[in-house]
């Protein structure tokens, strides 16, 4: 079993509505805590900007033969990127209402 990492404690400032989300989550079981929410919402985070650090290494490597992607061409794809992820989940909405 992993050896556990030891926490440190900070203060942090949430809207209003976060907390009150928060809270409800606590209070149906589905967190343990508030703490709990925030670091595994941010160890998520950290890990999905890993993946796209992975990505686009690898894409730099195998696709363009070690040149980097431009800025632009980083802006664009993000672009494509939220497009994408919209259709989706206006097909999913679209799909879930029809049910």
């Amino acid at each position: 079993m992993p050896e556990k990492k030891p926490k440190k404690p900070i203060s942090v400032t949430l809207d209003s509505d976060v907390l009150e989300g928060l809270q409800r989550l606590i209070h149906q079981g589905e967190a343990s805590s508030i703490s709990s929410v925030v670091n595994e919402t941010l160890r998520h985070r950290l890990e999905r900007r890993q993946q796209a650090e992975r990505a686009r290494a690898y894409i730099e490597e195998n696709f363009l033969g070690g040149q980097e992607l431009t800025e632009e061409e980083l802006v664009e794809a993000r672009g494509m990127l939220a497009a994408n992820k919209a259709r989706t989940a206006a097909r999913r909405g679209s799909g879930a209402s029809a049910a």
